[in-house]
């Protein structure tokens, strides 16, 4: 596929996924929209019933301050040394015919110190201007907007009968109350941080205070409880629960929704990144067997054209009837099948190579030795180039088991390799060093080098360093690939360094015999 069409591609799945996107985000929203309904409900819910009890706690303590045992006697009559403790307490005194309070029975509990109670009560009336207030008595349990307070001029002691007494107050402490929401919320699936806080919304004070929230946020909260109208209530309380992390609860239970969610974009995205890396493969491996084929191509060529012309001077009855030029086209005919016969063995041999089907006939190789006869068959190629074939063979131990065929083929690409990447006269320095476990094979020249950006694909099979359409160089963009592969199968390992305009190095390891048998 050529790479016009690819980017086209890539930006028509781009666009594609778009719609795809917009849907899941859609779906994610409607789904967050129905938890935030349901989590609304259920604090509701909860908010209702601790309201409940809440008012069966305050009613269940005034009961039990006016208990049947309990002495009704007046303040006068209390001897304080009998007492041991006292308790203050109130209730509304309210007119059966309007519903209303008009006043407040303010009660004194005296416990004795034989485990005795007495009560002393006191009535004190409302004004005519403070009734007008208790209309809201029997106002819905909605909230209301409270947070100016209830306004009026009323006076202190206004302010102070309409407020809760000490003892409920007392009753409904901050321990107390936690535990009653917490309770409440965890009965309908709700186990998540909170803050709470009772206002008062005739003072626009706060009975009890947030703990974690500030005063003026907590307000902002929809979660709005009133408290029941009592004896004890007879202004409006509201209760007010806050989330700090709300939506953080609507992500925990939405977590299989979102974990399927993110789990089909990442298979979307990896199929399409997959689908697109594959294209882009196949253009580098049709681009790169392309070249293949033009360079077996150009390779082919000369051999072929070198033989008709062979024969078409072999078919001039003058050329036959002379017996040394008719020996000299049949030897060039018999070289050049010969080199044609070489190229196609190369590449039977690397196909084999990729199958895993080389059979390797091991045996004990002097390496220096089949590397002094490898630069003598190529010392004239190098002279024809004016160039140089150095040997520094320094490893003190040179002996390896390994297939000699193929390790020749191996030294001999690199030589070769560094002759036909010279620009002028090449220079190729071949140098061995050995260890205790390895032999080192260098080969050196001082050509034209290699881009850095080419060096980790050198040795894929086709591969060929660009250098515009021209045929100077000669090959396939096999021998390196088969290098690496023939070194592997040695147990070794093949390292190369390289600066483009300056050469380059192949260094090969290659375990010693001790060490492969």
């Amino acid at each position: 596929m050529k790479k016009r069409y690819i980017i086209p591609l890539f930006v028509l799945l781009g666009l594609s996924a778009i719609p795809l996107m917009l849907g899941i985000f859609n779906l994610y929203t409607e789904a967050e929209k129905v938890q935030r309904s349901l989590f609304v409900n259920e604090v509701f819910t909860a908010g209702n019933e601790v309201v409940e009890k809440i008012d069966a706690t305050i009613k269940n303590d005034s009961v039990a301050l006016l208990a049947p045992d309990s002495e009704i006697v007046g303040r006068d009559v209390i001897d304080l040394d009998e007492i041991v403790s006292m308790q203050h307490s109130r209730k509304f005194l309210i007119d059966t015919t309007t519903n209303q309070p008009i006043g407040v029975i303010n009660s004194t509990i005296y416990y004795k110190d034989n485990d005795s109670k007495a009560v002393a009560n006191d009535t004190e009336y409302f004004t005519a201007a403070f009734r007008k207030l208790f209309p809201l008595y029997n106002e819905s349990a909605n909230p209301v907007d409270f947070r100016t307070g209830i306004t009026g001029s009323f006076n202190v002691r206004d302010r102070e009968i309409i407020t809760l007494d000490s003892a409920t107050t007392r009753l409904l402490n901050r321990d107390y109350l936690e535990r009653l929401i917490h309770n409440a919320l965890l009965s309908e699936n709700i186990d998540a941080r909170f803050d709470f806080a009772l206002f008062n919304a005739f003072t626009s004070e706060y009975v009890i205070k947030p703990q974690y929230v500030p005063e003026d946020k907590i307000q902002d909260s929809q979660y709005i409880f009133r408290l029941k109208y009592n004896e004890k209530v007879s202004s409006p309380h509201y209760l007010i629960l806050f989330f700090p992390r709300e939506r953080g609860i609507f992500l925990g239970r939405m977590k299989n929704i979102l974990t399927l969610i993110i789990v089909f974009f990442f298979i979307t995205f990896t199929i399409s990144f997959i689908a697109l890396y594959s294209l882009h493969r196949q253009k580098k491996t049709s681009d790169v067997t392309n070249e293949f084929i033009n360079n077996v191509t150009h390779e082919f060529k000369t051999p072929i054209a070198t033989i008709s012309l062979a024969c078409e001077a072999l078919s001039d009855s003058t050329m036959i009837s002379d017996p040394g030029v008719r020996d000299s086209y049949v030897s060039i005919i018999n070289d050049e099948n010969n080199r044609l016969k070489e190229m196609v063995n190369t590449i039977l041999e690397i196909a084999q190579l990729r199958k895993g089907q080389v059979r390797m006939n091991l045996e004990l190789i002097d390496m220096h030795e089949l590397i002094k006869k490898i630069t003598d068959s190529l010392a004239l190629l190098v002279k024809s180039s004016n160039g140089t074939i150095n040997l520094a063979l320094n490893a003190e131990n040179c002996m390896v088991v390994g297939d000699r065929h193929h390790l020749a083929n191996t030294i001999t690409n690199l030589i070769e390799n560094g002759i036909k990447y010279s620009d002028d006269k090449p220079e190729i320095l071949v140098y061995t060093l050995s260890d205790e476990k390895s032999l080192t094979v260098s080969v050196t020249d001082k050509g034209i080098g290699i881009p850095k950006k080419a060096l980790p694909r050198i040795f894929n099979n086709f591969y060929r360093i660009p250098h515009g359409n021209v045929h100077n160089v000669k090959g396939y963009g096999l021998g390196l690939g088969y290098v690496k592969r023939i070194v592997a199968l040695h147990h070794g390992k093949i390292e190369v360094q390289s600066e483009e305009g300056k050469g380059s190095t192949f260094t090969i390891k290659l375990p010693l015999k001790s060490q492969n048998q």
